[in-house]
């Protein structure tokens, strides 16, 4: 068994606790956290005073297993059966209670365990960089400002976060490497010095890569092509925001300069298909369609696009963007018409800055009845190209089938044939993103006349084509549909990955382009989350090459139940480590020393331990009034440590320590009996 000394011992409980606190800050109450660090230092603690005995690790690690059980079945009771106090109180003493003793079992068997065995050392290096990772996996997802703690200490020193937190963590690892893999010297430098060395890569190398979402076949899906359907926070578009596992990864900041008008989402548009190409749309590759669209990035001078929006039902709007990651076409709000490059004010967190100048409609849909789709100033070709549809007939009878029973007063009326269709997939369809099947010859065709069960690509596409079949324009607009509900009252607003979406675009004469999306009533997709107002904020200052300041306004409140329950933890878990070892030396004495020592803990609860300066002769002699037989029991105890190797007075250590204890029983009142039999801590008073 390896021995350390004291300060090793307490820098290993302390890093250990840290670790631990690390670990539950966000995820156990107050009382809980406390009650967890309390766990892991009253176990270290025992298993420090345990050094150089002679342990039986099985009986140890299965009163380990019986404190990890019972902590979590007392905690289950009081939830449940205590119904008297406090349901706030009941709580939080249950989560004390469950995370003390849990992680008290578990922590006195790895350090014993570990003082034992080399090899479970790696299961402690294990628990503090898993701690650290779990408190900083945030900024692997683009969370730059947790933990706000130090975020904001960087920040206010003009320093980025990701270093510190490199190097935190480098060290950190380090100093737990150095404590807990006890191994020879030339062993331990080199591990640090590889230890750094990676460290250092990592901090050259930078994070991970971000990238835009990507594209299958019929249109934008994010990564939702990859097989872990239980992970849907990945993937999901505006329509269905996941709520467990990790977060959305944000991939701009959009910087509003104008107070934009009511809408229930923000759509910036990236792309948009309208060629037809079997039971699909693609990209026009020839430039002679859907010019109003960008193709490439303002270098040096701004790119002007030619949109058809109609003034009098449009305002302009302007944003900047500032672009997380890489895409490889532009995106802006609304109906873009300019794009002018920027200047990057943060290199380091931003890939590429420009202006833009939209178009933003101003008049819904439904107000536009009366209106014709098709403009008379479009050539045949035109025409044909918006209008055309799949050769299934089935299309064309959907639709008409759909507008067959519009109102009287608005038969033949364009938009609201549009309208019509919106409420016929927003009615019978149902959104999922579990459909992985609908990517054979005819994946829109598979939707629409099977189950009617999809995401947003497949909506948009049966969208286009019924009102193609109709004669209405239309065609798939691909980016990122924003929800107003779920962001922050400032000027900047974040898009996240997870926010790609496609919807249709029809075309109303005297109008120009129209978002046209399509919301399914159903769905089995989670609530969406709310923007982490924090995050928008900060990544919205560093956009505008501020300082993010992200200090809690909170005022300050002392959390007294808290601190009580906390004070009550910390007190239960002491006394808890206090009884086990006390046990332990009372029934685990199996030699004579550890036998006469039983008798001197016994003897320090009643108030006769040994004096400093005293020697053990006159001990016995001045307990000799109460236990005359404690004389004979430390003459043979000094015999046998002064190394008479004689059996049978070994023999008779056992048979005068119980004549000692019945003495002591005799000669000692009930009541004093009784507190010592309840005294926690005489043991620790023994010499």
């Amino acid at each position: 068994m390896t021995r350390d000394s004291r300060a090793i011992s307490l820098l290993k409980a302390l890093l250990l606790a840290g670790a631990v606190g690390v670990y539950f800050w966000s995820l156990a109450t107050p009382p809980g956290l406390l009650a967890a660090i309390a766990g892991v230092l009253g176990a270290s603690w025992l298993a420090f005073l345990l050094q150089g005995e002679a342990l039986r690790m099985r009986g140890w690690l299965v009163l380990s297993a019986v404190l990890i059980l019972s902590g979590q079945a007392l905690a289950g009771g009081l939830a449940r059966w205590v119904s008297f106090l406090p349901a706030n109180f009941t709580l939080q003493a249950a989560d004390a209670l469950s995370l003390g003793l849990t992680v008290f079992g578990v922590f006195l068997a790895l350090r014993l365990a570990s003082s034992r065995w080399h090899a479970f050392s790696v299961l402690e290096l294990a628990v503090v960089i898993g701690a650290l990772a779990h408190a900083f996996k945030d900024h692997r997802h683009m969370r730059i400002h947790q933990p706000r703690f130090l975020s904001d200490w960087a920040w206010s020193r003009g320093l980025e976060p990701e270093p510190v937190l490199a190097f935190l963590g480098v060290a950190v690892t380090a100093l737990a490497a150095l404590l807990l893999l006890r191994a020879s010297r030339a062993r331990r430098l080199l591990a640090m010095v590889l230890l750094f060395l990676s460290g250092l890569l990592v901090l050259l190398l930078g994070g991970p890569a971000l990238t835009a979402p990507q594209q299958d076949e019929l249109g934008v899906r994010g990564d939702q092509d990859k097989d872990d359907k239980d992970d849907k926070d990945k993937n999901n578009d505006r329509n269905g925001n996941g709520g467990g596992g990790r977060p959305p990864e944000p991939v701009a900041v959009v910087v509003l300069h104008d107070d934009l008008p009511d809408a229930d989402a923000l759509y910036f548009r990236q792309a948009v298909r309208s060629k037809l190409v079997g039971d699909r749309l693609i990209e026009d590759a020839d430039g002679r369609f859907d010019v109003d669209v960008p193709t490439q990035f303002p270098r040096g001078s701004p790119v002007e696009v030619p949109v058809p929006q109609a003034p009098a039902f449009h305002r302009d709007v302007r944003t900047s963007m500032y672009l997380l990651v890489d895409h490889a076409q532009l995106f802006g709000v609304g109906f873009p018409r300019r794009f002018s490059p920027l200047p990057n004010p943060n290199p380091q967190r931003f890939v590429q800055a420009y202006d833009v100048d939209s178009a933003f409609l101003l008049r819904p849909v439904h107000r536009m009845l009366g209106r014709s789709a098709v403009p008379e100033d479009w050539s045949e070709a035109q025409l044909a190209h918006y209008t055309e549809h799949p050769a299934d007939p089935r299309y064309r009878e959907l639709s008409d089938l759909i507008v067959r029973d519009v109102d009287p007063r608005f038969v033949g009326d364009d938009i609201m044939k549009a309208l019509s269709i919106k409420q016929y997939l927003e009615k019978e369809g149902f959104y999922s993103l579990a459909e992985k099947n609908l990517s054979g010859d005819e994946p829109v065709a598979t939707f629409l006349f099977g189950a009617m069960r999809g995401y947003c690509v497949h909506f948009a596409h049966a969208a286009v084509f019924l009102l193609r079949s109709q004669g209405i324009p239309a065609r798939v607009a691909i980016g990122y549909g924003v929800s107003t509900a779920k962001r922050g009252a400032g000027s900047a607003v974040l898009v996240f990955a997870n926010e790609a979406h496609a919807w249709p675009e029809l075309f109303i004469d005297g109008v120009g382009w129209v978002t046209f999306d399509i919301s399914p009533e159903r769905s089995d997709e989670p609530p969406t989350m709310h923007v982490d107002q924090d995050l928008e904020s900060a990544l919205g200052e560093l956009a505008r090459g501020e300082t993010p300041t992200l200090e809690d306004k909170t005022p300050f409140e002392v959390p007294w139940a808290a601190l009580g329950l906390t004070a009550l933890g910390l007190l239960g878990t002491a006394l808890l480590g206090a009884f086990v070892m006390k046990g332990w030396r009372r029934l685990g004495a199996r030699t004579h020393a550890l036998v006469y020592r039983s008798v001197l803990d016994q003897l320090s609860e009643l108030g006769l331990a040994r004096r400093p300066g005293e020697s053990r002769e006159r001990h016995a002699a001045r307990v000799a009034a109460r236990a005359p037989s404690f004389t004979r029991l430390t003459g043979a105890h000094l015999r046998l440590a002064l190394g008479h190797d004689d059996a049978a007075l070994r023999a008779q250590v056992p048979a005068l320590a119980s004549q000692t204890r019945t003495e002591l029983r005799r000669s000692t009142p009930l009541l004093a009996r009784l507190g010592a039999f309840f005294n926690p801590v005489g043991w620790y008073f023994t010499r």
